[in-house]
């Protein structure tokens, strides 16, 4: 019985812990510091991306890495100095804070640090 309650209570606890934590965050986002959004025209999680920062009044730039090789070099760049593989894109940097995709939670959660 004592194994059965030690085995919830460590699986329970390892539940929450499947996203590695966040590096502490930068300035808060403004015109100075923007998020950048590095992507392609056609890809439609970069326009997802886009359309959340300007839905929310969020400054954020955009980098067209498809057409602009310095764009792809800092992308990859910022990629490897937070130690994240771009495989893909969007690739977001949010208040310092690299993170690869479009997910909603985890951008929110970058601002809000």
């Amino acid at each position: 019985m004592r194994a059965v309650a030690l085995a919830l209570v460590l699986s329970l606890a390892a539940c929450g812990t499947s996203r590695p934590p966040l590096p502490p965050a930068g300035p808060p986002v403004s015109a100075e510091a923007p998020v950048m959004v590095y992507g392609a025209r056609w890809c439609q999680h970069t326009r997802a991306a886009l359309d959340y920062f300007r839905a929310r009044n969020i400054p954020a730039r955009f980098r067209d890495v498809e057409a602009d090789p310095d764009a792809w070099e800092e992308m990859m760049s910022r990629a490897q100095a937070a130690n994240v593989q771009a495989r893909g894109i969007p690739v977001l940097s949010v208040r310092g804070r690299v993170l690869v995709g479009y997910h909603q939670e985890e951008v929110d959660r970058a601002l809000q640090d």
